[in-house]
């Protein structure tokens, strides 16, 4: 690369169009960028749900539930098949290897589940089929209200706000929480009933027959023609109390004989209260691929425009805004960016003191980071916490390449007297290769984190190729820009005369090489005992040869030394709390609450509206949306109660402490109610639990599960670090159940099927047809009136159908008794499990739970059988170490591989890679001093702080080996060599420190995220400096006498032979390419 230098400083203009021709194609690029909180993720989770009405969660399983686990359970590349059963609705999970195409795995359960249809009950509706896209994620809470009723309001919030967002671009699915539909409700007396000896099925026939409309054909009158319409609809709500339902001895029976008609609404199954107000709440969401931010900013445009529409006494607010929480979290990472570049140029001024150098050095930083955005353009990227975290980081990476071009064009300048033009050519081609092979090292580094398998690696991989690509360009920049500004812009000093001292003998400990060799050594214009540096440095760079001498005489003190740091990675690993994530303040959570089985809609929105209502009184909270039933399973006992907090400036606590004390705020409640604090889930769907800890426990006998579950409860709850432990096993929800008399039912003539059917019609609420009106479609329910489905006695007298009799009342057929049975039954590769669940206290660890829970099982010796596992978070957080672990494997063997072609010789690499561990405990302790935990993002800073270490022992290896060429000793070279890259080292270490202080003590939206990865990096790089510093060189000496052994020299001889043939001839083939134009 050296010669591109040269061009570069003969051609400016060259290297001026060059570079600006990447920040162009950026700067373009960065303005087509999407928006959005996270980088999208396929998860091949394919959902199917099937409807049926009133059945319970037994029935559910067996006539549903089962039928489609064993349609799709064939289909190739399953990882996991998950199933919840529910009354009145089957769920059931397909989750793909994650190399699957999630569009051919829907395709192919949507073939399975086809043929199952046939099987399914009469009463059950059309499965569907869904596939999860994390991308479309809720962006907007609309919250709507007014002193009417509930369908009024549903109906405005339906009619003249959803429709009216439905059209912006990019709006995806809007799910109405709290409202309801308008319904025309047949409410009938089965006393009446009874009277007129009509059943059930008369009624809805009658209803269907009487309201429909088919198409009737034409006229064809010679030269006209003309349609036939049959106006068979009713027009009108009330005219359903008219419709005609049978003859009884030549009287017309008419519903209205029979009960009533209402133009009502449907039963409420959900239900919403702001602040404890009654309202309408709108989910709206994105959809797939769309700029969240751009999405939620036209929405709120259009319902500026919407709100002076409604009438006067409604009420319409934005309750939850993700985009707010993005916008703030990447507005603060770009003044992370700026601030960082300005303390990274003025890292730089500070050691040269020189405005036009600091200038040089610094315009790599917005070329570099402007270039990047071609790339993720390219690459499909958005504009979002992980690449912006990416550039972030760079910002003190990319800098380090010119400053070391540069501090060595300087240092020619300044201690050579070279004529700045040719101190631009000479100084690069002697650094060169060394920041090539830094800059290669360092892209081994990071390129390992873009191909990492697993979720986990899905998700980073935008991290590490985002960052190669910013290194590489500012290895384009500092090859290019550099030299062709110091060349035009470094102005020659005026030579000052320098003293050259012999070096001073030391008492060597080992080495082949000792101080008692006679012969003198070339004076290239290094003193070794005098500093050749001016001002505060050269005090330091005096303290650095002191330490230099000490340390290469008494190595044994250095090898001691990093010999306990390395060890103190096992006692500091162990000690310091893993989770899988950092937890941000995004100012906002959520809190879930079921209340206990069999609670009624009225009574658990009391609850929450009790609980909503202290969570209100705590300082910061702004808002609280109690949701009860929502979702699709409407479990009319759950729901959550979203809480709104002021921004992070204007509240006492930071958000993970205020989730606390609403957990102390809920033991004030009654035990049985369940509940737990947690953030709000970034994205819904697929099955997927919110919690921080997701055990489970799968066998063939329910009552076992029962008592292992309670067990493991019991003990999760006695760890420290958990709170909000949990189960899904939920039993005890009452209901009635009805037994047949087959013998007494076959003498009155009725069938079973006719007894559900009945209870089906009359309890449940069957749909006999439907009301048109406008374009708006409404249903038409059947049911029987409220004295009739509110006790035991009144269901007795709900009448059923007989081929003997008529009619028969219900209690004569069956027998009814009170009992319980779960309310949801949870299956996972078809067999039913229990899944515990628990969250970590603020600052606690993950890790120490499961670990407990590890130890607990093993006491627990469960039979065969039974198996256990982890899913969710704490399943995912197993896998990221492993694939961690891989990529900082993969990560050395490129580092070695650079590293061994770089020096020619195996044995220089392993001194440099010795250096890296060095680092680990130093960063583990910054976050122990910080109250930081190890997590995914941790991962990533360690991988950065091995590139940044490794870049400073390749600068001082590499001048020593130069040194060494030109005839000097191998200890004045490794004296002098080390000392002239102190400055180097020092000013891009800084540099990098100084750029990521801003991430480190940032207090913004996304600031746990960046202290995570910050602490590590600024803690672990500072604290092992100047070890690495001292024991670069110790090592270099000891494996230089290693070398001397026979094998090695064999080894080396080798390596030499291998590399430095293919070196010559790539040089070769470069020079005759280039010295041909």
């Amino acid at each position: 690369m050296q010669w591109l230098a040269e061009v570069c400083v003969k051609r400016p203009v060259f290297a001026t169009m060059l570079i600006l021709s990447l920040v162009v194609v950026g700067a373009f690029s960065f303005l087509s960028l999407g928006v959005d909180l996270f980088p999208k993720i396929d998860f091949p989770t394919i959902t199917v749900t099937v409807v049926n009405p009133g059945a319970s969660p037994q029935e559910i399983e067996t006539e549903i539930t089962e039928k489609v686990e064993e349609a799709v359970n064939t289909i190739s590349g399953i990882d996991e098949l998950r199933s919840t059963s529910i009354e009145g609705i089957s769920q059931v999970f397909v989750q793909f290897v994650l190399e699957k195409d999630v569009n051919v795995a829907a395709q192919e359960v949507e073939n399975r589940v086809q043929t199952v249809i046939p099987t399914l009950p009469q009463t059950a509706k059309q499965p569907t089929v869904q596939k999860l896209d994390t991308d479309v994620a809720p962006i907007l809470r609309v919250s709507i209200s007014a002193p009417r009723s509930l369908r009024e309001v549903t109906e405005t919030a339906k009619n003249k706000v959803k429709e009216r967002i439905e059209s912006v671009n990019g709006v995806g699915q809007i799910t109405i929480i709290g409202g309801v539909d308008r319904q025309i409700n047949v409410w009938v007396d089965p006393d009446k009933m009874r009277s007129y000896n009509v059943t059930p099925a008369e009624i809805s026939g009658a209803l269907a027959v009487q309201n429909m409309e088919f198409p009737s054909g034409r006229l064809d009158e010679g030269q006209k023609e003309t349609s036939v319409r049959t106006i068979g609809k009713i027009q009108k709500a009330e005219e359903f109390n008219d419709l005609i339902v049978a003859n009884r001895g030549g009287y017309q029976v008419k519903v209205k004989d029979l009960g009533y008609v209402e133009d009502g609404a449907e039963e409420a199954r959900s239900e919403a209260r702001l602040n404890g107000q009654p309202a309408v709440t709108l989910i709206v969401s994105k959809q797939s691929g769309q700029n969240t931010v751009a999405v939620a900013r036209e929405i709120k445009e259009r319902l500026k425009e919407i709100e002076p529409t409604l009438p006067r006494d409604f009420q319409m607010r934005i309750i939850g805004d993700n985009s707010i929480f993005i916008e703030n979290s990447l507005r603060n990472i770009e003044e992370h960016l700026i601030v960082g570049s300005i303390l990274a140029a003025i890292v730089v001024f500070f050691f040269l003191w020189n405005f036009r150098a600091t200038f040089i050095a610094a315009i790599a930083i917005p070329t570099s980071i402007i270039s990047t955005f071609a790339l993720m353009y390219a690459m499909g990227y958005t504009l979002n916490s992980i690449t912006m975290l990416s550039l972030t980081l760079m910002v003190g990476i990319v800098i380090d390449d010119a400053i070391v071009v540069l501090e060595n064009i300087y240092r020619f300048v300044e201690e050579k007297g070279m004529n700045p033009f040719q101190a631009a050519i000479e100084g690069t081609r002697e650094i060169g290769l060394a920041v090539l092979a830094t800059t290669l090292s360092l892209m081994a580094v990071f390129v390992p984190i873009g191909f990492m398998q697993g979720i986990v690696g899905r998700f980073m991989s935008s991290f590490g190729l985002t960052a190669s690509f910013a290194v590489a360009v500012s290895l384009i920049v500092s090859f290019t820009l550099t030299p062709m500004l110091a060349a035009r812009l470094i102005k020659k000093k005026v030579p000052s005369l320098k003293s050259t001292a012999p070096s001073e003998e030391i008492r060597s400990d080992g080495m082949i090489e000792n101080s008692s060799r006679q012969h003198k050594t070339l004076d290239l214009g290094h003193g070794t005992s005098d500093s050749h540096y001016t001002g505060w440095f050269r005090a330091v760079d005096g303290v650095y040869a002191w330490l230099l001498h000490f340390s290469m005489g008494h190595r044994w003190v250095i090898v001691t030394l990093c010999a306990l740091v390395f060890l103190s990675i096992v006692p500091l690993f162990m000690f310091v709390g893993k989770n899988f994530l950092p937890v941000d303040d995004q100012s906002q959570f959520e809190i879930s609450v079921r209340a206990p089985e069999g609670s009624s809609l009225g009574q658990t929105s009391q609850i929450f509206e009790q609980i909503a209502s202290e969570i209100r009184k705590i300082p910061g909270v702004t808002d609280t949306l109690a949701t009860v039933g929502g979702g699709q399973q409407q479990v009319v006992n759950a729901g959550t109660i979203y809480v709104k907090l002021a921004n992070i400036k204007d509240r006492p606590k930071r958000q993970e402490l205020m989730m606390d004390d609403a957990r102390e705020l809920l033991k004030q409640f009654p035990p049985e109610l369940r509940t737990g604090v947690q953030q709000v889930q970034a994205f819904s769907g697929g099955g997927f639990r919110n919690a921080n800890v997701q055990f489970l426990i799968a066998g063939p006998d329910i009552a076992k599960l029962t008592e292992y579950s309670e067990k493991i409860a019991a003990k999760m709850k006695t760890v420290p670090d958990a709170v909000d432990v949990d189960s899904t096993l939920i039993s005890g929800k009452p209901e009635v159940q009805l037994e047949v008399d087959r013998d007494t039912a076959a003498d009155l003539g009725v069938r079973v099927g006719d007894v559900s059917q009945a209870l089906n019609t009359l309890i449940a609420g069957q749909q006999a047809t439907t009301f048109n009106q406008g374009t708006d479609q409404y249903e038409v329910r059947v049911r029987a009136i409220n004295t009739y489905r509110t006790s035991i006695e009144g269901l007795k007298r709900v009448i059923v159908p007989s081929t003997k009799l008529g009619w028969v009342t219900l209690d004569r057929v069956v027998k009814a008794k009170s009992g319980t049975g779960p309310s949801a039954i949870d299956r996972t590769n078809r067999q039913r499990q229990v899944t515990l669940l628990a969250n970590t206290r603020p600052g606690g660890s993950a890790a120490s739970i499961t670990a407990a829970i590890d130890s607990y099982i093993r006491e627990l010796n469960l039979p065969t059988g039974y198996r256990t596992g982890y899913v969710g978070q704490s399943k995912e957080m197993g896998k990221a170490g492993f694939y961690f672990l891989l990529a900082f494997a993969l990560s050395f063997i490129f580092m070695y591989i650079v590293l061994a072609a770089q020096f020619e010789s195996f044995i220089h690499p392993v001194t440099i890679l010795l250096t890296l561990p060095l680092s680990v405990p130093f960063g583990i302790l910054s976050l122990l001093v910080a109250g930081q935990t190890v997590n995914i993002f941790s991962g990533l800073g360690l991988l950065l702080l091995f590139g940044v270490v490794k870049k400073n022992a390749i600068l001082q290896i590499d001048h020593t080996n130069t040194l060494r060429s030109r005839g000097m000793s191998r200890y004045d070279a490794i004296i002098q060599a080390n000392r002239d890259r102190l400055r180097p080292i020092l000013m891009t270490t800084i540099a990098l420190v100084a750029g990521m202080i801003p991430l480190v003590v940032g207090s913004g939206a996304g600031a746990g995220t960046n202290r995570s990865i910050g602490t590590l990096v600024v803690g672990g790089q500072t604290l092992c400096l100047l070890l690495t510093l001292l024991a670069v060189p110790v090592f270099y000496s000891i494996f230089d006498d290693l070398a001397e052994l026979r094998l090695f020299r064999y080894v080396n001889r080798f390596a030499t032979s291998l590399f430095g043939g293919l070196k010559r001839r790539v040089a070769t083939a470069t020079n005759s390419i280039f010295s041909k134009q």
